[in-house]
């Protein structure tokens, strides 16, 4: 009696733990995506994959597919498993967000083939508007909002009348000043608006061009509402004074903005179906009939699925990777960081404990240098990490200052050449918040190299994991004021003469890229 050939055997239980075993290898991205959607600008991410699983359910259900396992499903799996390489040696989650749904697109087309999956396409895009962007994008972006939005809502505040004067994004309205914070770029609305706007036009039963107008219309309806917002901010201010634009009103402003956006989008949607289409609300609930015209069966691409499922299972799942053995150099403690250079006498400064436990820094210097006869003191922040990994790495000043309310009003890449001929380039940026101006260098020092954007931070990390196994950085932020009556000019000359006098130091505590008497050490 023969035996069944293998391609009659049921594909099930190998799907299932093919899903399992990804889970598993992918389970470090979870809690930033948590942690992300239990923001304003995300929470709406955590319904999203309910959704795009009832989306999927209803289009099977609805043209039923013959499941023939494809290749390519082995070719997206091993790109979505690069993904998470990336993720895990230069610290860049968000690579391993969109790896983990390259890896379902991989597992469907493995068992289901390429009909099924090109089928299940607007549930798998969907599923990116739950991604998080990444902070350098982000803060970008936020701050580009903030601008626009703060020019059309003074352009509105001019139409009613009033009399106003905007300084990048401050709103000066004579007897008071308005500043556009960061959570008023319109952020915490476009991106839920956005999700919100290509479920609409998934459920439209119209033209294509109709779905097009409604998906992309969130953005100029999220705009516009948020320099409506502004404006009337500015309007109630005036009457009422400063109160109006903060407390409970500010936030009831806030939903009050959304809600009328999200019933703009919808009204939108049924003035251009008017006659000629539906929403397809049924896809909010249970599908009824066959996924699949026949079972799946076994073949070449669903073995493949499954040992590459457990190969990224055992590397990143175990931690194998994580914990892989890396170099540690040695270096001094940066307890010792001189307290006196030339003559700017430091004042060191502690980091809360609850802030230092989320840093996950290794060693740190925070301090405040005043020199005789200057009123401006330099604040020296160098927070150094032995080994970078997720959730503990290097974070660009960029992404965090607007968090704290400052608007950054200039940015670029300034080299510095110092009296021994070393060039250091650094990220200058004056920011301001209300009547206070801030000058701020920093830069990223990794093994050796001076780097001054996160990309190319991660890119390096990457390379010198692979090829020196070490991935120790540190970051040196430099901040001064700019005292009344000081212009720019002034508050960059004392840095720079600061920054020669400090260089010596941070070459002496941050290990360079040939750091001798290096140590083996696994992964914390």
């Amino acid at each position: 009696m023969s035996l069944p050939s293998y391609r009659h055997i049921s594909a099930k239980p190998k799907a299932i733990a093919t899903l399992l075993l990804l889970l598993y290898a992918f389970h470090n991205m979870r809690s930033d995506l948590f942690i992300a959607w239990g923001s304003e600008e995300y929470g709406h991410g955590i319904i999203i994959p309910v959704i795009a699983l009832l989306m999927g359910w209803h289009r099977l259900t609805r043209h039923p597919q013959k499941p023939i396992p494809s290749w390519w499903g082995a070719s997206v799996l091993f790109f979505s498993g690069a993904c998470l390489f990336i993720a895990e040696l230069a610290a860049f989650q968000p690579a391993a967000h969109y790896g983990f749904i390259l890896a379902l697109l991989g597992v469907s087309l493995s068992f289901l083939g390429t009909s099924a999956t090109r089928l299940l396409l607007p549930a798998f895009i969907y599923l990116f508007f739950a991604i998080p962007l990444p902070h350098l994008i982000y803060a970008n972006l936020s701050q580009d909002l903030q601008l626009l939005s703060s020019t059309i809502g003074v352009k509105l505040l001019e139409l009613a009348g009033i009399s106003v004067y905007q300084e990048g994004n401050i709103i000066d309205l004579g007897l008071y000043k308005l500043q556009v914070a960061e959570a008023c770029s319109g952020l915490r609305y476009l991106f839920p608006l956005i999700s919100f706007g290509y479920l609409a036009a998934y459920i439209m039963r119209d033209a294509k061009w109709k779905r097009a107008t409604v998906f992309l219309s969130a953005i100029p309806i999220t705009i516009g509402m948020n320099s409506l917002r502004i404006a009337l901010i500015g309007v109630t201010v005036n009457l009422w004074g400063p109160e109006m634009a903060e407390g409970f009103l500010h936030q009831f402003e806030g939903w009050a903005v959304f809600t009328v956006c999200v019933i703009l989008l919808l009204a939108e949607a049924a003035w251009l179906m008017r006659g000629t289409g539906h929403f397809r609300f049924e896809i909010f609930g249970l599908a009824h009939g066959r996924m699949l015209k026949s079972p799946m069966r076994c073949g070449g691409p669903v073995w493949a699925a499954l040992c590459i499922a457990i190969a990224l299972a055992s590397s990143f799942g175990t931690g194998a990777v994580a914990e892989r053995s890396i170099t540690i150099p040695p270096h001094p403690p940066f307890a010792l960081f001189p307290a006196m250079l030339g003559d700017w006498r430091a004042t060191e400064q502690g980091i809360p404990p609850d802030v230092l436990a989320s840093l996950q820094l290794s060693d740190y210097w925070l301090a405040d240098y005043h020199q005789s006869g200057e009123a401006a003191p330099i604040n020296l922040y160098i927070a150094y990490y032995d080994s970078q990994r997720i959730g503990s790495s290097t974070h660009s000043p960029s992404n965090c200052i607007p968090g704290g309310g400052w608007q950054v009003a200039d940015k670029s890449i300034l080299p510095i050449t110092l009296p021994e001929g070393q060039t250091v380039y650094v990220t200058r940026m004056l920011i301001r918040r209300a009547d206070v101006a801030q000058l701020v260098y920093f830069w990223f020092s990794e093994r050796g190299r001076n780097i001054t954007e996160t990309s190319y931070a991660k890119w390096y990390m990457l390379v010198d994991s692979i090829g020196l196994g070490r991935t120790d950085g540190a970051l040196i932020r430099m901040v001064t004021p700019l005292n009344a009556g000081e212009d720019e000019t002034t508050a960059d000359t004392r840095l720079q003469a600061f920054l020669a006098l400090a260089q010596p130091s941070l070459d002496t505590f941050i290990p360079g890229r040939d750091a001798t008497n290096a140590i083996e050490s696994p992964m914390p």
